[in-house]
């Protein structure tokens, strides 16, 4: 009976197994499809051969394509994932290595993109170079900077050849501003090429060094005037005028008994021959034995200005215009002296001939009059007589008219 029941209808169980396992798979497939997705993985090399060392990838990145079930790609950690590049027959310079990936179980590489990585290897060497030290900033005013002094003079530089061939010394700075005493400090070091600029990618042995800055004591100081001396004649017409020294004053360093000697500093002599407008010199002072000052240079500014005089022409003849006919006269005074004002060197062209005084005797008669004496002068090519002031003395004179 038991053998019966088990034996019926055999096919028909068979086939409703069947069909339960695939609406299970086919329930599964939709609650965990096959999906693809792309995952940005670091490019990660073995290790090179003998003294090689990597000095760059490129590119650092690249990305995954993989296939599978929806919970498998959900548990992968991305971060955990590598491009791996083998380079056990890589040599010095650039070399090209294929990328692969290990994959969780399920999980199928689609593509890698790129699929190659280029790596630049470069030999592991190591150099010795000195160490220089530059100091920043300025002392307190009274104090000198001595020369800097490290506990090392020298470190070592390992790294890539080619960055290592770079570096012609390793550089560290100490800042002293306003410093009164000795400045000690670590100080970090830097590499550097030939040019100053850093050179990145090597260790330094020690990368940090002790410096000691000394500081020197100067001699006493003392403020006095800026005095500029000048040399030479300007354009003929023209004069060394108002001169002025920026600073107007400066600090100098001597012994003491030198300092109490010194009233003020000149300049070495500034030539203003020929000039005829204002100019500025940068001018060197022109410091005594033992003196000392911080900057030797003053900006002079020397005005060149109109040589303006005044020239008496003494006993010039006044002139009568205009005499009226039939008339007998006389000028009291007769003569009158002339006094010009203007340019020196017009007025050493103008001669007392070229002076003419006169008064107008146009429409008078009999009798006497008090008249303003009129001038005029005969001046050089390019000159005009209203640019000169004219002074005549006296102003006025009489004139008598007799009737003959």
């Amino acid at each position: 009976m038991i053998r019966k029941m088990l034996t019926d209808d055999y096919a028909a169980k068979i086939i409703s197994v069947i069909l339960a396992i695939i609406v299970w798979v086919q329930v599964f497939n939709d609650k965990n499809p096959l999906e693809r997705r792309v995952f940005s993985v670091d490019v990660v090399p073995n290790e090179a051969a003998g003294e090689l060392i990597i000095v760059s990838v490129d590119p650092p990145k690249v990305n995954i394509t993989m296939e599978g079930r929806a919970r498998t790609l959900d548990e992968i950690d991305e971060e955990r994932l590598k491009a791996v590049a083998d380079l056990s027959d890589a040599g010095e310079g650039v070399f090209t290595a294929q990328l692969s990936v290990d994959v969780p179980y399920g999980v199928k590489v689609i593509e890698i993109s790129p699929s190659t990585a280029s790596f630049h290897l470069d030999v592991m060497y190591s150099a010795n170079v000195d160490v220089a030290i530059e100091t920043v900033g300025m002392p307190h005013e009274d104090f000198e900077t001595g020369e800097p002094v490290p506990s090392a003079g020298t470190v070592r530089v390992t790294g890539p050849k080619r960055l290592v061939e770079r570096v012609r010394y390793v550089q560290g700075s100490v800042d002293i501003t306003d410093a009164r005493e000795a400045v000690s400090t670590l100080v970090n070091l830097s590499a550097r090429d030939g040019a100053g600029n850093e050179v990145a990618g090597v260790n330094l042995e020690p990368s940090q060094v002790q410096v000691t800055v000394p500081l020197n004591p100067l001699p006493p100081s003392k403020i006095v005037p800026v005095q500029a001396v000048v040399t030479g004649k300007p354009k003929a017409g023209f004069a060394v005028g108002p001169i002025t020294a920026s600073p107007a004053q400066v600090k100098i360093r001597a012994d003491e008994q030198v300092l109490r000697t010194i009233g003020h500093i000149s300049t070495r002599p500034i030539d203003v021959s020929e000039k005829s407008s204002t100019f500025l010199h940068q001018a060197t002072l022109d410091l005594p034995p033992g003196v000392t000052v911080q900057d030797g240079r003053v900006l002079i500014t020397v005005e060149i200005i109109e040589d303006i005089t005044t020239k008496t022409y003494e006993g010039v003849i006044v002139q009568l215009e205009s005499p009226p006919v039939g008339y007998a006269w006389e000028i009291d005074p007769a003569i009158v002296n002339v006094d010009i004002t203007g340019r020196s060197d017009i007025l050493d062209k103008i001669d007392k001939d070229d002076i003419t005084v006169y008064i107008d005797a146009y429409g008078r008669t009999e009798g006497a009059w008090d008249l303003v004496v009129a001038y005029k002068i005969s001046t050089p090519e390019g000159v005009d007589a209203d640019a000169l002031q004219v002074d005549i003395k006296p102003a006025r004179v009489k004139l008598t008219l007799t009737q003959r």
